[in-house]
């Protein structure tokens, strides 16, 4: 009996936030699968068939683009993590923390002026280099990425640099006593022992970066599209809420794939069996 009020108190305490939770995500996500199928009046796979006939390329492309951001994003973040855990600097602890405070609007806007052709990068390197003629990084996947690593980079160092400092000193101490350099102890030691941190960090890059749109519009290429801007069109031009649904749950599907990959991974590190 006492058992059992406790579960319907622990309800009753967590039944605000799952009613924000089904109104804000289970509701729309539901709604969305069900609207990709309607086609109409009538159900079908008529949405799928158009979404991957039209948009095939900027999907390959939207997946690419994500897991470039990801790569670059972890690797800048280790080296910066690594570098804090052996020596404080605090100039550095507040210039990596800064984009965390920059809206992506704000961010698109100044990465779209910053890589331009005239833009204040090829300026700086026009007067270093005397070369009169540079083509701009913006509206190319290059500027593209450059914009996505350095507003993704704060949320990803934050865990990892976290997970680096909680890691028991010991271990550091015994590779340092050893001779072991500090890229040896980070590469050797900190990552291997940290992996499921930087897992936590690798899936929420991917997800932030396929599912950003306004830095795609501003900084991105005209052609090809990553897949929020492509359900955009759709909407707002086509009226055609079908694919654009369609493109949502493909969009879905692609990080549920790293989401399962993660919780399998987590599954292993805790003791479960790999499949």
């Amino acid at each position: 009996m006492k058992r059992g009020k406790e579960l319907f108190t622990g309800f009753l305490l967590i039944f605000p936030a799952l009613i924000v939770l089904a109104t804000l995500y289970v509701y729309p996500l539901v709604l969305s699968i069900y609207t990709s199928f309607t086609v109409q009046a009538s159900y079908g796979l008529a949405n799928y068939v158009k979404a991957f006939d039209i948009y095939w390329r900027d999907i390959i492309y939207s997946v690419a683009i994500s897991f470039a951001t990801t790569v670059a994003t972890l690797f800048v973040s280790v080296v910066v993590s690594g570098y804090l855990r052996f020596k404080s600097w605090k100039f550095l602890e507040l210039m990596y923390k800064l984009p965390l405070f920059i809206p992506f609007l704000i961010v698109g806007h100044a990465m779209r002026v910053f890589l331009a052709p005239h833009g204040t990068l090829n300026n700086l390197l026009t007067r270093i280099l005397r070369i009169e003629e540079l083509p701009g990084l913006s509206r190319s996947w290059i500027g593209l990425v450059w914009a996505f690593v350095w507003i993704m980079t704060p949320y990803a160092t934050l865990i990892v640099l976290g997970a680096f400092r909680s890691l028991d000193s010991a271990y550091i101490e015994a590779a340092q006593n050893v001779g072991a350099s500090k890229w040896k102890i980070v590469v050797d030691i900190l990552i291997p022992m940290c992996r499921p941190s930087i897992m936590v960090a690798f899936i929420l890059t991917f997800v932030r970066t396929i599912s950003s749109l306004t830095i795609p519009i501003m900084v991105g290429p005209a052609s090809p599209n990553m897949i929020t801007v492509n359900m955009m069109f759709r909407v707002n031009y086509f009226n055609d809420w079908g694919t654009a649904n369609a493109l949502g749950v493909i969009s879905y599907l692609i990080v549920m794939v790293f989401a399962i990959y993660y919780l399998r991974f987590m599954a292993a590190e805790r003791g479960g069996i790999k499949a």
